[in-house]
């Protein structure tokens, strides 16, 4: 994949040994799956160092080292190369972008405040029906994620699409540099990561950056029912292509139908399109995953049988119907913008004798909002047809109080401060025909109470 001289000249390291001529089979961050001839590339994050692990990394057989720690500089054997760089979070990167620039395909970007994955899954799902599409494997949308998803770009690939993910200002910016992508597409502007990005104005000034840095032809693709995103159709300085539910612009759904088991629209006023789910943002996704599949020249009928046959990912609004209860997974993550489409998922759901129950964790990174946004939401969960309310963790505990200050019955909220507490509660009052929508951020694992679910049946 590389030379020595090409690592050189894609990071300006320092070679401190090895020849230009040495050729490595790839890039390594894991030492734990480094294959031999190898280079490995010490990242240094916030639990954890590689550059402890590079005599792992040789023992496996790495044919080099990439490393930034001057002080735990590595002793190699006289064929293995050696190269020092200042950082080698920057130097992963500025190898990606090396390797995207030796192939001459669009690489298509996605970043929003929530349905990334899921719009980045429809727009390959879509575009697979023609092409060798390459994409990011599950989330892998960060400073890290996006270079290793561009070097595995291979020379049977036609496309790659990809997700852009931020919580820090500058991040995309850096990201479309390695990536160099031609067509973007923003799913929406919404109130998350603020604890660095601090309002909506700097999520929007984040997101933003992808139009500003896309590539020849520069094709933006934008949800013109973002009121954010729906500004940007006065800008003229490059071809910028909106869709939406019932709004005047180039991709449209009109006529939304719910049905028992997903949405039918009608696209553009000329052809009816049916989507596996119950979430009116994901017609929204759908519409950026049409244009994309018409962009590259896809037949009308080939799409809507794409849109009609794609299922949602894992642990994202996941419908998982179990012996006694539903579970609607979407537990990977969770801000105030995909929290409301999740409840609005809830409450249209239907099922004869069963009660709707909403277990919510923290929304996590929302600084100093989080006691507001979360207070939010007692509000409005209180004014829904939700039956229980569980909450878990010190934020949503502003969450359930909140619910009970605005008219939800006392028995109807169960605050729990730790996960046993939650399966304890669940385990001896989910009955049978319940509904139960599971949700909160990454860092509160909800996932292991869909488990526990599964376990029960």
């Amino acid at each position: 994949m590389f030379n020595l001289k090409d690592i050189l000249e894609a990071t300006g390291g320092t070679l401190q040994s090895g020849t230009p001529k040495m050729r490595f089979a790839g890039v390594s961050i894991d030492s734990r799956t480094l294959k031999p001839k190898e280079i490995f590339l010490a990242i240094r994050g916030q639990n954890f160092d590689g550059h402890d692990f590079i005599p792992q990394a040789l023992k496996q057989g790495a044919a080099g080292v990439i490393y930034s720690a001057a002080e735990k500089t590595p002793k190699v054997k006289k064929d293995v190369a050696s190269v020092y760089v200042p950082n080698t979070v920057m130097a992963l990167g500025a190898l990606a972008r090396y390797h995207r620039e030796r192939f001459d395909i669009p690489v298509i970007a996605i970043t929003g405040s929530s349905g990334k994955t899921t719009t980045k899954e429809m727009v390959a799902w879509v575009l697979s029906a023609k092409y060798k599409v390459h994409k990011n494997h599950g989330t892998q949308n960060n400073l890290i994620g996006v270079p290793l998803t561009l070097l595995s770009i291979q020379s049977q690939h036609d496309l790659c699409v990809i997700e852009l993910g931020t919580n820090r200002k500058g991040e995309i910016h850096r990201l479309t540099q390695i990536a160099q992508p031609n067509l973007g597409i923003i799913t929406n502007i919404g109130p998350a990561h603020l604890e660095f990005l601090e309002n909506i104005k700097g999520v929007y000034k984040e997101k933003i950056e992808l139009v500003r840095n896309l590539v020849s032809p520069g094709i933006a693709l934008l949800n013109k029912s973002d009121i954010a995103l729906a500004r940007l159709s006065r800008v003229k300085t490059r071809p910028i292509f909106f869709y939406g539910i019932n709004r005047d612009c180039e991709f449209n759904a009109t006529e939304i139908n719910y049905k028992p088991d997903g949405i039918s629209f009608l696209f553009n006023n000329s052809h009816f399109m049916e989507i596996r789910h119950c979430a009116l943002h994901n017609v929204s996704n759908a519409m950026a995953a049409i244009a994309c599949g018409l962009f590259f020249g896809l037949e009308i009928g080939a799409i809507r049988e794409r849109i009609r046959s794609f299922d949602s990912p894992e642990m994202r609004l996941k419908e998982i119907r179990l012996g006694r209860c539903t579970v609607i997974d979407d537990s990977y993550n969770s801000n105030p913008q995909s929290l409301k489409q999740a409840i609005d998922v809830l409450c249209r759901h239907s099922q004869e004798g069963g009660r709707k129950i909403l277990v919510m964790g923290d929304m996590m990174e929302l600084g100093s909002k989080s006691q507001e946004f979360h207070a939010y939401f007692g509000n409005y969960i209180s004014k829904k047809p939700i039956d229980i309310l569980v909450t878990m963790g010190s934020f949503s505990k502003w969450t359930s109080e909140s619910a009970r200050k605005s008219g939800m019955r006392t028995e109807a909220i169960v605050h729990c401060d730790d996960y046993p507490k939650v399966l304890e509660f669940l385990g001896a009052n989910v009955r049978e025909g319940d509904i139960l929508l599971i949700k909160g951020s990454r860092a509160m694992k909800m996932e292991r109470i869909v488990s526990f679910m599964k376990e029960r049946g």
